[in-house]
């Protein structure tokens, strides 16, 4: 018969961690996941941003809680800790340092962009606040650093905070690890379901060639999401000394507990996205009328069409589709010998709508009229109508 009072054990609440992450990645974190990349999604108003800037924050300020909290109480459990570290778990540890450390930078410059976008009218010295920033986002991670991995080194005395040796730290300290295991799946699951995750997924596993391309890559990148996503909170459950069978027991539960973000990757296969709600276009034109204006004046044609919804229609003469992820897809339209005479770019949501045209296909595109027209009509978040 099952005592249930030893799923709550201390041997067992790496696996217990493991198992409520799956329930509330199956029930729970898909819901928060769609009311998350709702609020992202509207990130337009000085609110969302600054809930997104803070949500960011609190989770960085979250990290070194529960170490500090369960330190003592782990050292009572494992006292010759140290002495007995393999070479193995040392040399990962010193590993994942950094990239603990490079995680937690991301996060603040994260917070940053949201809360400048939050408030823009606000800040004047836009550089020199930046250089604030990034100063703070390479020195706070590794002070933070320091205190999250102090807790694998054993204490010399007693801590000042007698609260720290009481039973309550060490249940408070696995409460603050639940909640920041919740909160980086949250994190990672939105941008898992972003349009950036799947475009950097669909570039280099369809656009890329050799050890990276198709199911390979797709392995790889999996491999990375899942590092990204659970270790960072999972590790202090990972390191403790174990029987060969329990490693082998939490190691699967890992993976179970990551099973249906590896799923989606593997099984990924690209296809045209269902664009947006379409926007009442201020022009309908096709693509020979625009080069047209752009013969006879571009710079009056750019002022006219600059920042108007524009509905373009032509036929698919080019076909820009770079692996550089800060590059868009451009689809050129109605050229000659080789040269298109307007360029459509496309936004991430919708590169793969694009990458679906064939060449010599008539197609209608709505646009936004973009800002420089040195080198011929350039048009910008495009979607195909």
């Amino acid at each position: 018969m099952i005592e249930f009072r030893q799923i709550l054990a201390y041997r067992n609440r790496g696996l217990l961690l493991d198992i409520s992450v799956f329930l509330c990645q199956l029930v729970l974190i898909r819901v928060l996941t769609n009311l998350s990349l709702n609020f992202v999604g509207q990130a337009q108003t000085v609110f969302a941003n600054t809930a997104i800037g803070i949500f960011l924050i609190a989770l960085f300020l979250l990290q070194p809680l529960g170490p500090i909290l369960k330190r003592w109480s782990f050292h009572k459990h494992f006292p010759s800790f140290e002495k007995d570290l393999g070479a193995l778990t040392s040399l990962f540890l010193s590993f994942y340092k950094f990239f603990y450390i490079g995680s937690m930078a991301i996060m603040i410059y994260l917070a940053y962009s949201y809360f400048a976008e939050a408030f823009r009218s606000n800040v004047q010295n836009t550089d020199s606040l930046e250089k604030i920033v990034v100063a703070a986002a390479i020195v706070l991670p590794i002070l933070g650093g320091f205190l999250v991995f102090r807790y694998f080194h054993k204490p010399e005395r007693e801590p000042r905070w007698r609260f720290l040796m009481r039973p309550q730290a060490e249940v408070l300290g696995d409460l603050c690890m639940f909640f920041n295991v919740i909160c980086f799946q949250i994190l990672f699951s939105v941008y898992f379901s972003s349009p950036h995750f799947w475009n950097a997924l669909h570039k280099t596993t369809r656009l890329a060639s050799g050890q990276l391309e198709g199911m390979a890559g797709r392995f790889y990148l999996a491999a990375i999401a899942a590092l990204i996503i659970y270790l960072p909170p999972r590790v202090f459950y990972l390191v403790p000394p174990t029987s060969l069978q329990r490693r082998l027991v939490t190691l699967s539960f890992m993976f179970l507990a990551n099973l249906p973000f590896i799923v989606s990757i593997i099984s990924y296969a690209p296809q045209p996205q269902v664009p947006g709600p379409l926007r009442h276009a201020a022009f309908t034109v096709t693509a020979t009328q625009l080069h047209g204006e752009y013969e006879a004046n571009y710079e009056s044609a750019m002022r006219r069409y600059q920042g108007q919804y524009i509905d373009i229609t032509g036929r698919v003469q080019t076909r820009f589709f770079p692996q550089d992820l800060q590059l868009n897809d451009t689809i050129g339209l109605d050229g000659s010998n080789g040269y298109p005479w307007a360029y459509c770019a496309f936004d991430e949501e919708q590169v793969e709508s694009a990458e679906a045209l064939q060449l010599g296909q008539v197609v209608t595109f709505q646009c936004v009229g973009g800002g420089d027209w040195s080198h011929g009509p350039s048009l910008e978040h495009c979607v195909v109508k």
